[in-house]
């Protein structure tokens, strides 16, 4: 057959039309190459079709729109593929369940509807014909349901020659008649999917959980202003010197002039808390050095000042007194 049927799939992923590979390629290639068997089956004079466009006696061709350039005084036929749907047949479509490995098996009914437009110089040559195809797809539809569909060749509607400008390339609407065939189809469709080594369902399910989930994000220690990360510590104020600063750091007074002092910031997580922060780890690889030029906190593994606790011991009888 001829490239009048327009094929721009790649091979190396498909190979070959089939209701299992391109469902919809091959709805469109079954009822073009009916409508073409049929007039190339009938005797030379009596709208006979062949391959080859320049001796065919009749144009037909898939989507493309028709020049008239090309067609000349010859009626011609194309298609146009209508609205699909999927149709539910029964309870999450499920036709099949495994219990070994957990594999779904789903069907479902897939209709939809073709438009055969039928093009000619004369509005009753056009309507003619438009009549011998769909009798014809009527009559002879058992040869379709061995292909492969679930229901077609019921239902079909003609409609009255009209202005064929949509459909005729540069043309006013004023020569050429179409008069258009609607035929409803179905194909029913089944498919399965494993959980076992389903790559592409854990990956569905991965990006769905990313984007859906809210959490924290972290990356390891928060980080201040001048790059060095620190750690949130909530300790208890001292309560006989809350502004007094020892060899681990302190609260900065108000004039900000302690070294390397802890510092009270809203909680990162809760600001609605006061909490105290430090440096940790300020020299290790990858480490920012600060800003002002001084040396970080050291790291330590208890950023509270602890309090002096006095031990008094009375002498006794056990003191030999």
């Amino acid at each position: 057959m001829s490239g009048s049927i327009a094929d721009t799939r790649n091979r190396q992923g498909f190979a070959g039309t089939s209701f299992r590979n391109t469902p919809l390629e091959q709805v469109r290639t079954l009822i073009i190459s009916f409508v073409q068997g049929l007039f190339n089956g009938t005797p030379v004079g009596c709208y006979h079709w062949e391959p080859n466009e320049e001796t065919s006696e009749i144009v037909i061709r898939d989507e493309d729109p028709i020049h008239v350039e090309t067609v000349g005084m010859r009626p011609a036929i194309n298609f146009t593929m209508g609205q699909v749907n999927f149709y539910n047949v029964g309870m999450d479509d499920l036709l099949d369940y495994r219990f070994t490995d957990g594999q779904k098996t789903k069907g479902v009914l897939v209709p939809g509807v073709i438009s055969i437009n039928i093009c000619s110089r004369s509005d009753i040559e056009a309507h003619n014909l438009a009549w011998v195809v769909s009798e014809h797809i009527w009559l002879l539809r058992e040869i379709l349901l061995r292909q492969g569909f679930f229901e077609i060749g019921r239902g079909i509607t003609i409609s009255p020659p009209s202005p064929a400008g949509s459909v005729v390339a540069n043309d006013s609407g004023d020569e050429w008649r179409i008069s258009t065939i609607s035929v409803p189809w179905q194909f029913a469709r089944k498919s399965a999917f494993t959980p076992l080594g389903r790559q592409i369902v854990d990956n569905i399910v991965a990006h769905i959980q990313a984007n859906s989930i809210q959490r924290v994000e972290s990356t390891g220690w928060p980080y201040d202003p001048s790059g060095h990360p620190y750690s949130v510590h909530e300790c208890a104020p001292d309560s006989f010197a809350p502004l007094a600063s020892d060899s681990r750091g302190g609260t900065p007074d108000p004039a900000g002039n302690k070294s390397n002092p802890l510092t009270l910031i809203p909680h990162p997580l809760n600001p609605a808390k006061t909490v105290t922060i430090r440096t940790v780890r300020p020299f290790r690889a990858g480490t920012r050095a600060s800003s002002s030029g001084r040396a970080p906190a050291l790291p330590i593994d208890d950023s509270c000042v602890k309090k002096s606790e006095v031990v008094t011991r009375l002498k006794g009888a056990d003191d030999g007194c």
